[in-house]
């Protein structure tokens, strides 16, 4: 999913695999020490009560596409694309069979796109009634907790030839006998040239968020949604602060295994 990565890392944000859908910023996480993978601890309220208060603003954000060749094994494309599915929570899917398309090039666009956010500057007006708990305090000094304070959200996602032609077979009216997404979604032809795939309509799944992380200097709690990079020779401009840049990072629960 590099051209997607890269899209939301330019825009500020982490793609993530979430274990669940229907969550609300702003929320508690740690950044593993292996590289690869988040604790979800949950709503921050938890640990900063006048958390629960904050008001969630929400809109619409534009369109994310990006395009992907797979290798010489049809194989590869059916995991990136069940991978992009994850995105719209779609995560049971039966069956896929990209043989009608006649290609292993492929476009994507994650279309009516969402967000709901909480502004940085109502985090830091409260920030220093933030309590750790048993959180380990290595975690902490490492930069590795951090508070996701936007998602983002998709209910569609498009799927196309990488070369916008037709697919080779035309599998209108018969699209359940190449690809079932079981009972979490739906999937059409939107087009000659176009899938369409749908998530379940209650369901509300993020595929990414921007966060800020949180340091202590002296008792002192502060919340920095953005890291500043050293040049050569000056400081440069700063960035957003992204966990792991490069990569889709895996989130499990907090106590689970």
């Amino acid at each position: 999913m590099d051209d997607l990565v890269r899209e939301l890392n330019k825009r500020g944000y982490q793609p993530v695999f979430l274990p669940r859908t229907n969550i609300d910023p702003p929320e508690l996480y740690n950044f593993s020490e292996d590289g690869d993978r988040l604790v979800r601890r949950g709503p921050l309220e938890n640990y900063l009560p006048a958390a629960s208060g904050l008001e969630v603003g929400s809109g619409k954000l534009g369109d994310i596409s990006y395009s992907y060749t797979s290798s010489k094994h049809g194989e590869a494309a059916i995991s990136f694309l069940q991978n992009s599915l994850k995105c719209i929570g779609i995560d049971a899917i039966p069956k896929i069979d990209l043989g009608f398309t006649g290609s292993r090039d492929f476009s994507f666009a994650f279309t009516d796109v969402t967000y709901r956010e909480v502004t940085p500057a109502k985090l830091d007006g409260i920030i220093q009634g933030i309590t750790t708990g048993a959180i380990p305090k290595g975690l902490l000094e490492a930069g590795r907790l951090h508070i996701a304070y936007e998602y983002a959200y998709a209910s569609e996602l498009i799927m196309s030839r990488g070369d916008k032609k037709d697919f080779s077979q035309n599998i209108s009216g018969k699209v359940g006998d190449f690809i079932d997404l079981g009972v979490k979604g739906s999937v059409t032809m939107a087009s000659k040239t176009t899938i369409s795939f749908k998530g379940a309509a209650q369901e509300r799944a993020a595929f990414a968020y921007k966060a800020g992380y949180l340091t202590n200097e002296d008792g002192k709690w502060e919340f920095h949604p953005e890291e500043m990079r050293r040049g050569s020779r000056a400081m440069v401009e700063p960035r957003p602060y992204v966990p792991q840049r490069g990569i889709v990072l895996f989130a499990e629960e907090h106590g689970t295994t």
